[in-house]
Parts: structure tokens; sequence; C-alpha cells
């Protein structure tokens, strides 16, 4: 199994590289530097190393450069695998420096993966030794006296007599020359002679060269061929002196750089005759230039601030990136000791310790405060590094500054986001829990008392559907400071999403909760005016106590979010205390959606049918068709136990289209039995309205039964027409292009408003029962049903009553110009099979000769 080293200082980077490549077979070391790669390496050879550049310690560059000198390491191929480096200079100089291949990150885990294979597939070349620093500048200092010794003897050359031999002037320029390449052009026969250093110096065998130009140039890499004959043109004609760097292809591919110098000799009649000169290689000083040109560029464009000083901390050098996130200019820093940078945040102690570090381990890194010109402080990574002179004399430090701004800004905003909710600033349900935990642990502690709140607004949707998200914003933002402002400094108040607020309140009993709960109920029904708009919130509040409710934060949230569910239940903009019977009832509803789910597969529906007259003549209207569910354990499930869990977990919309399909069923049936013109009223959800195409179910319900469309009238609740009010609108509008009647249920109990009445498609107006019941001794509830009896008549609507018990309330809603009623003192809600029988008892005038018949 191959064996790859991953080098990173990055914990997380390592992970991710050795996840990848364990998962398609490979064994995997790691490292987190330069140094401790080396001595891993050392101990156990890799197959492949793998590394990063930018370490602490030892950094990639001098990693490479360390890997390729080990005779012992150098034939194993070493990858660079950066995001700081990227740019194709720096590719460059890595490759220079020896690397096998340079991969940028990100990089697709495919093409990582392949490009591994191949490096571990191809036979590695011994890595060639290079001249190290001083060794090149001495070459360097050697060749320039060389030159000049050239120089002196080609002018004695030119003093003396054109008789002395050739091989004279090759053994006198040898003798001087000595490792020098050496050349010697005969331009009249155009043969060349060069020694066997010049042939070594050209990857070739001394005896190999034919001592042809053309053979000559063929070994001059083709982008240099050009500047070499030009530099040769320029020297003849102006008699001076031939200077030339090219670069050399060897056999096996290689490249050399060569520097030549040579010097044109002339006959008597200034003709040239002969060529002479000497090549040394330069590709060491080339190497080493390109890797100080590249190290300059990364200076200056690198993103991270860099600061070079002497060892006393003065500085040397600053780079841009440093001049802007400093302020200072380099002129103006120069000189200047860096403790100039250092912020007031770190003590004396601080430093020492850092000094102290840094001169016994020649590297120290860690975060601190920098200060800026301008006097303000900043978080920053620092990455020291000694420079010594390779006795361990320190002669430089390097420091690489990051300012970590905006990292720290970055964090700070995950850290809020993750505990508060953006759009109030209130806390989120995280820290809600977190500080619920520490209240309750004081709470045991200290025997006292917690009490939890579960908040919700009631009617928020109406708002924003009617009004926008943007207003809806703009009103959980004022109720959300209202919060704030009743809770003292020790409890909470968070959103816990939507429209919904918990309040934890430490310290507290069910008197004190009850108290906030009501300045709470107060403080919102203050109008809260958003734009043009000034709007009326109330809300309805759930409470639970510890430890009298619950013993914990999940438990008192649950028992707070059923009591909200009651408060609800009574009417809204109240609050009510979580009981034990509320619990039980809360269970009782879990198994009545459990119940329910199987409810329609079982054939448990029924529906009950109760009689509408009209009230001047009492002649029998239609049926209301009113849905009860027989469980076979429980008996008869009365409608409001289990319409609104329908409702919301959306079984309302297949048992509605059931209800549908059956009313239209038994009406059609009813006409073929000779109750030709009687309707049949279905109460529509919500929910049928929002989630399914009411239109196709009631076409295919009036197709199925074959009923005309002007016998089925659907019933509507006044809040369904304040939501989404276009879509509601438009599907009216089909609905009533099919024949359908539409009247509104309950009318007077919700958002009355005449605007809708106008817009929307409807034919009655249904009283609701609770202005029926007391007609007879509630003036407010008469002038109520009046006023809705007279609006309804001048919009050309007929209205219905529901709910009239007695003689004396039928009495005084036909003396209104109420048209049509239903209720007890007419007729109870009966099965459809009771009809006939009951139609027979009780024959209403228009129908009794169909009765009879």
């Amino acid at each position: 199994m191959p064996r790859i080293l991953i080098v990173d200082d990055r914990e997380e980077n390592r992970y991710l590289l050795q996840s990848l490549l364990q998962g398609h077979g490979y064994a995997v070391d790691i490292a987190a530097d330069g140094a401790e790669a080396l001595a891993q390496a050392r101990r156990e050879s890799p197959d492949l190393i793998i590394t990063d550049i930018l370490m602490p310690v030892m950094d990639g560059f001098r990693l490479c450069r360390e890997w390729k000198a080990d005779h012992r390491l150098q034939h194993i191929p070493l990858a660079f695998y950066t995001a700081t480096y990227t740019d194709s200079k720096d590719e460059a100089y890595a490759l220079g420096l020896g690397a096998d291949a340079f991969i940028t990150k990100p990089t697709d885990p495919d093409d990582l993966l392949l490009l591994v294979s191949e490096l571990l597939n191809q036979k590695q070349m011994p890595a060639m030794s290079r001249f190290r620093q001083d060794e090149a500048l001495g070459l360097k200092e050697y060749n320039t006296v060389l030159i000049q010794k050239l120089e002196h003897k080609i002018a004695q050359l030119e003093a003396a007599s054109f008789r002395a031999t050739q091989n004279e002037q090759r053994l006198t320029l040898a003798l001087e020359v000595e490792e020098a390449g050496i050349w010697d052009w005969d331009l009249l026969s155009g043969v060349i002679l060069w020694n066997d250093r010049h042939a070594f110096l050209f990857g070739m065998e001394p005896d190999a060269f034919d001592g042809r130009y053309e053979s000559f140039r063929s070994r001059v890499h083709p982008a240099d061929v050009e500047a070499v004959e030009q530099a040769s043109v320029t020297a003849r004609e102006q008699h001076s002196d031939y200077c030339s760097d090219f670069r050399v292809v060897w056999p096996d591919g290689s490249l050399h750089w060569i520097a030549a110098r040579g010097r044109y000799l002339y006959d008597a009649q200034g003709k040239p005759t002969r060529m002479c000169g000497v090549i040394v290689e330069t590709t060491t000083r080339k190497n080493n230039e390109e890797q100080m040109r590249l190290a300059s560029q990364v200076f200056e464009s690198s993103h991270e601030a860099i600061i070079i000083t002497d060892p006393q901390a003065h500085i040397i050098a600053v780079n841009s990136a440093f001049c802007k996130s400093t302020g200072y200019t380099g002129e103006e820093i120069a000189g200047v000791n860096a403790g100039i940078l250092r912020a007031d945040e770190q003590s004396a102690d601080y430093f020492n310790a850092l000094w102290k570090d840094l001169r016994k381990s020649k590297h120290w890194h860690g975060e601190l405060n920098n200060r800026r010109k301008d006097g303000s402080s900043y978080p920053a990574r620092l990455s020291i590094s000694a420079v010594d002179d390779g006795q361990g004399l320190t002669t430089h430090y390097v420091g690489i500054i990051t300012d970590l701004s905006s990292y720290k800004a970055a964090e700070e905003r995950i850290q809020y986001m993750a505990y508060f909710d953006s759009l109030s600033t209130l806390p989120n349900r995280t820290l809600l829990r977190d500080r619920a935990a520490h209240a309750l642990a004081a709470a045991r502690r200290d025997h006292t008392e917690v009490a939890m709140m579960f908040l919700d607004l009631d009617h928020f949707k109406t708002i924003n559907d009617s009004l926008g998200h943007s207003v809806g914003d703009e009103v959980l933002q004022t109720v959300a400071s209202r919060l704030k402002y009743l809770i003292r400094e020790a409890d909470t108040v968070a959103r816990y999403g939507g429209d919904e607020f918990s309040i934890l309140l430490s310290n507290t009993d069910t008197k004190g909760a009850a108290q906030v709960a009501q300045k709470i109920i107060e403080t919102l029904a203050a109008p809260i005016e958003v734009g043009n708009h000034s709007l009326v919130i109330s809300a309805s509040i759930g409470i639970s106590c510890f430890p009298a409710d619950a013993d914990d934060f999940e438990a008192l949230l649950k028992n707070s979010d059923i009591a909200l569910f009651r408060a609800k239940a009574a009417g809204r903009s109240n609050f009510q205390f979580f009981t034990q019977e509320m619990n039980t009832s809360a269970h009782n509803r879990l198994e009545l959606e459990v119940a329910l789910r199987g409810a329609l597969a079982d054939n448990q529906f029924q529906l009950h049918y109760q009689p509408q007259f009209d009230l001047r003549s009492g002649e029998l209207l239609g049926f209301e068709a009113l849905l009860r569910w027989v469980h076979p354990v429980r008996g008869i499930i009365p409608p409001l136990d289990f319409i609104p869990i329908a409702e919301i977990n959306g079984l309302i919309v297949p048992i509605g289209t059931w209800v549908l399909r059956e009313a239209c069923r038994q009406a059609k049936e009813w006409q073929t039995r000779g109750i030709t013109h009687a309707m049949v009223a279905v109460n529509l959800s919500a929910v049928q309205i929002r989630q399914a195409n009411i239109v196709s179910i009631v076409r295919e319900a009036l197709e199925a039964s074959a009923l005309d469309a002007r016998y089925l009238e659907l019933e509507l609740t006044e809040s369904l027409l304040l939501e989404n009010v276009e879509s509601v609108l438009t599907q009216l509008n089909q609905l009533k292009e099919i024949g359908v009647t539409l009247s509104i249920d309950d009318f007077g109990t919700g958002y009355s408003s005449l605007s809708y009445l106008k817009r929307f498609p409807i034919d009655t107006l249904k009283i609701d029962k609770s202005f029926v019941l007391n007609l007879t001794e509630d003036a407010d509830s008469r002038a109520i049903a009046l006023a809705i009896v007279s609006m309804a008549h001048s919009l050309r609507l007929k209205v219905i009553a529901e709910g009239v018990e007695d003689a004396s309330q039928a009495h005084i809603l036909a003396e209104m110009g109420c048209d049509e009623a239903q209720g007890y003192w007419y007729a109870r809600p009966m099965p459809a099979d009771q009809i006939a029988g009951w139609l027979h008892r009780n024959p209403a005038p228009a129908l009794l000769a169909a009765a009879k018949a």
C-alpha cells in the first residue's frame, strides 16, 4: 500500500486530505510543519509527500530544499498543495526548487487523486546538487577575474605575431582559464574546437562534437538562438567583446544556463579570422536570481503584512500589505523599533515571554493586538521566524501579520446569530434554553419558582397576507420592544419563531406571572403605527410554572404551549395557566388525531342534515350538511373536537372532498324522490381553499352526482376572505361561473367589512347564533341582527339566521325582514334516512303534495 506524507499546519486541511486519500486505499502519515515532516520521513520514508507552503517552524519552500538535498529522500516525489501561493511565478519558483508538482486549492478530488497516482508511478531521477549561495558568489567573482585575464591575454595575442601556432594559443588559454570551457572558432574553415570542460558544460562527451557550427547551434535552446547570434554580429561589427547568456539543452532534456564571453581576432585588413572565448555554467546563479525575484514578488504581492527587522527589532523593510494595514509608509517606519506596533492590551510580561520563546525556538506565533498609525488597535495573528547566518547567530527576524478584524467580526456575527434573532434582536430559543437551565438551577437551590410564558399574536397572519411581510416585520419589532420594556433584567423574552414569543420569569410565582401577563395584554393593545396603518394587536398567552407544572425546560415550554392553546380556545386576547386537566386534554387530542387518520378509510363519518325554512311562508328551502364522526368506541364526536385537528394536519382536505361528494349525492337522491327544489349547503374550510383545487373538487362532485349546480350552496368564513385576497377572489368567481351559491357563515363574528361584500360574489349572509340567542332579551343583539339584515338587503343579499330555538326569536327575525332560518325550533340535524319520515310528520305547505306523492 503506497504511503503518503501530508504536511500542513491546519488540522482541518490535514483531516480532509487524509480522509480523501485513505478512502482510496492509501496509507497516510501527517505532520504539522516541515521540520516534523523531515524527521518523520528520515525515520520511515514515504512514497510521496504533499506539503503546504505557508507554515510555522519550517515552511514548504525550505522543506523542499532540505528534501532535495537529502540523498535518501531526493528520489521521493514532492508536491506543493497551497491556497496562498497561487501565482504562476510562485509555481515557477516552486518547480525551480525541485518540486514535482504544484497544486492550488481548491482542486477537484478526482483530479487530485489522478495526480497522486501519476506521481507515485513516475520514476524519479536523483535530484542534482546545487551550488550554495556563497559558492555562486565566489564563482561570479572568479569568472570576473577570469575574463580580465582573458582580455589581457587577447591583447597580448593581438600584439604578438600571427605566425604563432594555433596550438600555442589554445594552450595559453587553457592554462589561464583551467576549468572554464573554452572554444576556438576558425572563421575561415568554419571549424570549432573546444576543450573537454566545454563538452561537459554542453552535456556531451568530448569526442561527440564534430566541430560544426550547426552542431553547436543545435544545443542552444531554440528560444535563445537569435539572441546568441545577434550578440555575435554586434561584437564583430563593433569590434567589441562578445557577451551572451543563454540556455543549453542537454541530451536528457535538462536545461543549463551558460555565460559566454569572447572576442573576435582580425587580420591586418580588419577581416575577422577567428573567435575565441570561454563559457561557464551559471544555472545556480540564475536559479538564485529567480528565487530572489520570486521572493521579492511574493514579499510585495502578499496579502499578509510582512515585516523584517534586525536582531534588536529595528524595522528594515515592510511590504505594501503592511503599509495598507497599519497606515505607515515604508519610509517613515524604516529604522523604527517594532514596539511602535504594540497595543496596550498585552502586558510587558506577555512580550517578555514572547521574546524568550523566540530566542529559544527561533519561532513564535500567536494572536495579539496591534496598533495602527492612527492609534486604533486591531486583532492580529503574528508569526515570527529568526533568520541566522548559518552559524546559529540571528541576523534578522521576519514577521508575518494577519489582520483578524474581519475574521473576528465574522465570528462575533456568527456567535450573535447562534443566540439571537436577527429581526427582533431578542434571544432565540437556543439562548432561552441556556438561560432557563440557569434559572431552574437557581430555583432548585433557593427553593423559588419560575414561570414560563408562551405568547402568540392573534390573527397576525392576516396582517402579513393583507399588508405584506415588511409591515408584519415592523409589527414584530414593535412587539419585541414593548415586551423587553415590560420585563426585569433578570428575566428573558425570546422570539421562538414567527409571531411566537417565550418569556422566562425568574423567581416568580403564579400571582406575579398573572400580573405580567395582564400588563403584556394591555400594553400590546395600544395601536401600532406602521406607515399609514394604525394596527391593533392582541395576544394569547399560556403560562406554566416550576415546580408545580414541570421540572425541566422542555416540559415547561410544552405545558405553556398547551396553556396557550386553551387561551386561544377561550376567545384569544387572554392568558391561561397550565393545569393537569390541560395535559390530559392534550393527550386526548393526540389520541384523537391518530384515530382521525383512519376514520375516513373506515367509513366512520356521517352527514346529518338540518332543514332551512322561509320565514314568511314556512316553506322548506333546503338542508345544511353537518359532519359527524361516529367513533366505534367513543360514539359520536362533536365537530368542534376534531375539525380544528383536521385543519392543522391537513386531513380536512380529503374529508371535505368526501363531504362535498356525499352531500351532492344525497341532494340528487332527494330530488328523485320528489323534493325537487331543495338546496344542500356545505361548509368549506379555509384550509380547503388554500391547499386544494376547490374549483375542480366542486365540479367533480357535481358531475359525479349529476346534481344541478344551483342546488349546491357553499358556506365560507369571514376570515377566509381576508387571506390571499386575489387568489380567493379568483376561485370564488370560478365557482360562481359553475353556478353554485355562495354564503358567509357566522357573519358578524369576524372582520366584517363592506369592502369585501362588494368585491366578492356573495349571495347570502348567515347571522351567527350568538346574536339570535339573546334577541328577546338583549337590545344590542337585536340591533346587530337588524343592522345585518338591512345591510344585506341594501346589497341585494339574502339573510338566513341560525340557532333559532323558540317562536319569539322566529317572530322577531320575521319582523326584521330576515329571509330564512334554521334551528331547533324547526328541526334538529338528522341522518339522511330520517328526513323522509320527518317530512311526513312535519309537512310544509308548499311541499305537502310532493310529500304525499
